[in-house]
């Protein structure tokens, strides 16, 4: 197994609750509560959960946006949260992100060539006939044609603003791409189109993604690994085979179960997992006990449970979930064509 590209290890991001003129402290909001995970070259990890359970902080945090309360951040083995100067500016190379909203995260005031060539006039000095070449190899590597460096966004549709994001981020050769809900505002018709040239520039490229999404259809798609937040911590990691063929936790299966099949004839389902808690006021022990089909009241709302491993390459924080012979599946198959 190769090393790892990214790790992450006991990752803690909480914000202080305030309150009145003063300011004064009110509590803790606890975003982000001590996730671990690794993302190996080539590959793509997934972190999957509802709306507010800590998924884009995490990737703030992974893209040095904002600053862990705790934990460590290591790329290559080096922690990035001692990196300063060159070693930083190096790994904002080594590092980029496709926001969610191709609308909002392209200047309207400037031409696409400007866009997709800024990172490489300001990092790379390169000068005009190189930087227009370059922008134009990297236009055409996302399905664009090199004359629309001459553009502005408006006069695209959302999924060529999403073409020219990826083009932008990858200008200066990343390992690593950070893809916060990358087609979850384009249209149903086009969401197959970027994730298919996704899966592309990772074959061609050897790219690794951290995808952040909530759509588990897409995640099952694109993802080698993949982990289920809730209310800021991991609560499983998994292959992407194991985690859809036999998910283990609660809140895992609640996930998959909430899912709307195409078939008319299958029931809908009532998932039950109801409201996450609000993460300025956690419940104790397991965060998800209260909602839990499973909870037993002598240790689910007393113990906070730790991630274990249960099989071969699959952790769930359980009380409950008994490990199991099973054996390893390997973690191809993320990266695949949609139809």
């Amino acid at each position: 197994m190769a090393a790892p590209l990214l790790e992450v290890a006991d990752l803690v991001r909480h914000f202080p609750l305030r309150a009145g003129p003063a300011g004064a402290r009110r509590g803790t909001v606890r975003a982000v509560d001590g996730v671990s995970f690794a993302i190996e070259p080539g590959t793509t990890f997934a972190l999957v959960g509802e709306s507010g359970c800590g998924k884009t902080t995490t990737a703030r945090l992974v893209l040095h946006l904002d600053r862990p309360t705790s934990g460590r951040i290591l790329v290559r083995g080096k922690d990035i949260g001692t990196l300063r100067g060159a070693g930083l500016r190096a790994y904002r190379n080594e590092v980029q992100a496709v926001f969610q909203d191709p609308y909002s995260s392209l200047n309207p005031r400037m031409r696409v060539g400007e866009i997709v060539g800024e990172p490489l006039r300001i990092q790379r000095g390169l000068r005009r006939r190189e930087l227009a070449t370059r922008v134009g190899e990297l236009l055409e590597q996302v399905g664009l044609p090199a004359a629309v460096a001459r553009r502005h966004p408006h006069q695209f549709s959302g999924g060529e603003r999403q073409r020219i994001a990826l083009a932008r981020a990858l200008s200066l050769s990343p390992k690593l791409l950070v893809l916060d809900e990358p087609v979850s505002a384009l249209d149903v018709s086009i969401r197959a189109q970027i994730l298919n040239l996704l899966a592309d520039l990772q074959e061609e490229l050897g790219l690794s993604y951290l995808l952040i999404s909530h759509d588990l259809a897409v995640v099952e798609h694109m993802s080698h690994r993949v982990a289920v937040m809730y209310a800021g911590e991991i609560v499983e990691v998994a292959t992407r085979a194991n985690l859809y063929e036999n998910p283990l936790h609660p809140y895992t299966r609640a996930l998959i179960a909430a899912v709307p099949q195409a078939d008319p004839d299958v029931p809908l389902v009532d998932s039950g997992f109801g409201e996450p808690p609000n993460p300025a006021q956690l419940p104790p022990g397991c965060r998800y006990h209260p909602h839990c089909p499973i909870a037993d009241a002598s240790v689910c709302p007393v113990i906070e449970p730790v991630p274990r491993p249960v099989r071969p390459d699959h952790t769930v924080a359980c009380h409950l979930v008994e490990p199991q012979e099973v054996a390893s599946d390997a973690t191809r198959g993320g990266g695949e064509r949609l139809g």
